[in-house]
């Protein structure tokens, strides 16, 4: 796993922080990409949003570890009250939601990156992919106020 410097070419102009990620393809990937989120951001913003972070970065991570090719590249930025997060990988075959199926293990991740986001998708390009996902505090907080009542 190694860090890049801050991107000369593409740049977060709104941001307040911004990282990379190189992660290897490794089993131990997604745990990498928490740890390194939390170490990047997590005083920056509430520990349920690095929480929440944390869960939709592993989803993507593992999504693109199990789905992809070759180096997977995380992109975290800080950009108003979001974090917004990026992982490329270098498959051509998009990713699809599944439904739910009790027969099945997994195949639900992208149903928690849909629950837990407040918006994603998918941005391809020839020889691969990027899947991002926005966090955002006023889209749990709406969540929390639905499941209080």
């Amino acid at each position: 796993m190694t860090a890049l410097p801050e991107d000369p070419v593409r740049r977060d102009d709104d941001a307040v922080a911004r990282a990379t990620l190189v992660l290897e393809r490794d089993v131990h990937a997604p745990a990498a990409a928490r740890d390194w989120l939390t170490a990047a951001f997590g005083d920056s913003v509430t520990s349920g949003e690095i929480q929440d972070a944390c869960l939709v970065l592993s989803e993507l991570v593992t999504n693109a570890l199990r789905y992809g090719l070759g180096d997977i590249v995380v992109h975290a930025a800080l950009v108003d009250d979001c974090v917004q997060l990026s992982v490329t990988d270098w498959a051509d075959e998009m990713p699809r939601m599944l439904a739910p199926d009790p027969e099945r293990v997994g195949g639900v991740g992208l149903l928690v990156v849909e629950r837990v986001s407040a918006a994603w998708g998918v941005a391809p390009f020839p020889g691969g992919k990027t899947v991002w996902a926005s966090i955002s505090a006023s889209g749990r907080a709406k969540d929390r106020a639905r499941a209080l009542g």
